[in-house]
C-alpha cells in the first residue's frame, strides 16, 4: 500500500475500506507503530491538545467537570494537558505559558482574581487575538462578561432559591459563609443573599453576625466555629462543599445538631453528601453538562466558527434532604 494509503487507514478516514483498516491496524500493532506527535503536528499544524487548568485540583467540582471535558474531547481525538492554579495568579500565567509552549490548539480556564483585583484578563486577550481559542468555565471576568466563550451557573439565582426554601420553612434570620468573596462566583452568591434578603424583606443589617467572609485556610475552621458560637441566625447557606464540612464539624465539636439546633443547606453535591449526619440539603451544579459545554464551545472554534463570543448560563437545582427543616 501507499503511504498516504496507510495515513488514512490509520486515520479512519471515511473512503478506506473497513478490509483495509482492519489489515493496516493489525501490521501496525505487530509493528509496535504509534504516531509520532511532532510530525504530526508539522503536517496539520495542530498538536490535537487541549490545556485545561483548575484552580483547586482536590475541589471534587473538578472532577465531574474534567469527566465532562474528557467525554467530549476523546471522540475527537484531542488530549488534555491539566494544570492546576491553586487561586493563584502568578502560577495561573506561568501555567497558560507553559500551555503555550506545548503548542496546544486551544485553553481552558477558571480564571482566578486575587485580593487585589489582578487577573490575567490581558494575557488571554492576546492569546485569543493569535487565534487560539480561550473559553471560561465557572468563572468569567467580571464588567467583561461578552469577551469570551464562557459557561458558567446561575449563581445569584441558586442562592435566591436556597434562601426562598428557607423563607418559606419560617427561617426569618438566614446566614451565609463566603469563600474568597473577591471571585466572581463569590460575589454572585452574595449577590443572591442580598437579592433574597430584600425580596423577602429579611433583616441583614448586621452583617457580622449573619456574613462570613474568609479565605479557605488553616484558620477558616476557627472562623467557622466562632461564627457559629456567636450565631444569631437558624439557617445557615455555605458556599462550597469544603464549608459545609467545616459547618459540619464546628457544629459537632460545640454540641449543637443539624437540623435541630441550625438548619444547613451546602453548595455542590458530592456522595459524600449522603452520609453526612444528616444527610445535606444542597445547591447541586450541573457541573458534567458544565464541562461538556465548554468542551464543545471549544471544539467549535477550533472547527472554524467565527461568531461573537457564546455566554453559556446553566440553572443549578436545590436538592432537599434532611439538614434544612422547618423553624419551631
Amino acid at each position: 500500500m501507499s503511504p498516504s494509503t496507510v495515513s488514512r487507514a490509520l486515520n479512519d478516514h471515511p473512503r478506506i475500506s473497513v478490509e483495509t483498516k482492519r489489515r493496516v491496524k493489525e501490521a501496525a500493532k505487530e509493528l509496535g507503530y504509534f504516531a509520532f506527535g511532532s510530525a504530526r503536528t508539522l503536517k496539520t499544524k495542530r498538536s490535537m491538545t487541549v490545556g485545561v487548568i483548575v484552580s483547586d485540583i482536590r475541589n471534587p467540582f473538578f472532577l465531574d467537570f474534567l469527566d465532562g471535558v474528557e467525554r467530549t474531547l476523546f471522540p475527537r481525538r484531542y488530549k488534555m494537558l491539566l494544570a492546576t492554579s491553586n487561586e493563584d495568579v502568578e502560577k495561573e500565567a506561568t501555567y497558560i505559558k507553559w500551555l503555550l509552549e506545548h503548542d496546544v490548539d486551544g485553553i481552558i480556564v477558571s480564571p482566578t482574581c486575587d485580593k487585589d483585583g489582578k487577573t490575567n484578563i490581558n494575557l488571554l486577550r492576546k492569546i485569543k487575538k493569535t487565534g487560539i481559542p480561550v473559553v471560561l468555565y465557572d468563572r468569567v471576568f467580571e464588567g467583561f462578561e461578552n469577551e469570551f466563550d464562557s459557561v458558567t451557573i446561575d449563581n445569584a439565582g441558586a442562592i435566591l432559591s436556597a434562601m426562598k426554601y428557607l423563607y418559606t420553612l419560617g427561617h426569618k434570620r438566614i446566614g451565609i459563609i463566603l469563600a474568597s468573596s473577591n471571585l466572581y462566583t463569590i460575589k454572585k452568591r452574595y449577590q443572591g443573599y442580598l437579592e433574597a434578603c430584600e425580596l423577602f424583606r429579611l433583616d441583614c443589617r448586621n452583617e457580622d453576625t449573619l456574613v462570613l467572609k474568609s479565605p479557605l485556610s488553616e484558620e477558616m475552621d476557627a472562623e467557622i466555629e466562632d461564627f457559629i458560637r456567636k450565631a444569631s441566625f437558624t439557617a445557615l447557606i455555605t458556599t462550597n462543599h469544603t464549608i459545609t464540612k467545616k459547618v459540619y464539624k464546628s457544629v459537632k465539636k460545640l454540641g449543637m445538631k443539624i437540623p435541630n439546633d441550625l438548619s444547613v443547606i451546602g453548595f455542590d453535591d458530592v456522595e459524600e453528601n449522603l452520609f453526612f449526619d444528616p444527610p445535606v440539603t444542597v445547591i447541586r451544579q450541573p457541573v458534567f453538562q458544565i464541562g461538556k459545554t465548554t468542551a464543545m464551545l471549544l471544539l467549535g472554534r477550533l472547527d472554524g466558527e467565527d461568531l461573537k463570543p457564546h455566554r453559556v448560563v446553566l440553572n443549578a437545582e436545590l436538592v432537599k434532604r434532611k439538614s434544612a427543616v422547618p423553624i419551631e
